[in-house]
């Protein structure tokens, strides 16, 4: 009889199975039109059984999403100002061999448009605090002589938010010569008066 450790370390890879499964479903057709059936036949489980692990196909979103932003998380977890920016090439650099997960982020993101999308509220925020952090950093950078004469903290951000997120549909897309890390780290130099 397996020990209640061995039940929980099942029970937890399962658990990632389900959210492999689950990232590879909205990766292919987005969270409107997957099913909780179809994400179950992926993991090759019953309906009820994957219910066991999440209760909602949004609740296998979420979960999707946090496994995903805690990489960001551990590299920009307690960085400032230029090393956040470092933070955020690298970011870019990692992202350059995670084909299918900027494949699901964008197809996501497309759809969270719509107010009424149940990840609306979520990537609102997100971008809000994307759009915070970045401008804090080069604020601080600013405070240091670091950053160009004339440049706006919060404009620059925008800016490298933007950056990002549209240099990802172009490399989806297949755009020759794109490079994201080695791009957004050009277009963040332009601010800076030192060496990214």
């Amino acid at each position: 009889m397996a020990t209640v450790r061995g039940e929980y370390r099942k029970s937890a890879q399962r658990r990632e199975e389900v959210l492999d499964a689950a990232f590879r479903v909205f990766s292919r057709v987005g969270f409107t039109k997957a099913s909780v059936s179809e994400i179950a036949r992926e993991v090759g489980m019953s309906q009820p059984g994957l219910l066991h692990h999440y209760d909602s196909k949004l609740a296998m979103l979420l979960a999707v999403f946090e496994r995903r932003d805690q990489t960001a998380q551990d590299i920009l977890g307690g960085r400032r100002d230029i090393e956040f920016l470092r933070g955020l090439v690298e970011i870019s650099r990692r992202n350059n061999e995670k084909r299918e997960l900027i494949r699901f982020y964008t197809v996501i993101a497309g759809e969270a448009t719509s107010p009424d999308h149940p990840a609306h509220a979520r990537f609102k925020e997100r971008f809000k605090l994307i759009v915070r952090e970045t401008s804090q950093a080069f604020e601080d950078l600013r405070e240091l002589g670091m950053l160009n004469e004339g440049v706006d903290p919060r404009a620059a951000a925008l800016s490298c938010v933007a950056m990002v997120e549209g240099l990802q549909l172009l490399w989806l897309n297949d755009l020759p010569g794109i490079d994201m890390a080695e791009d957004m780290r050009r277009h963040m130099q332009q601010f800076l008066a030192v060496e990214l």
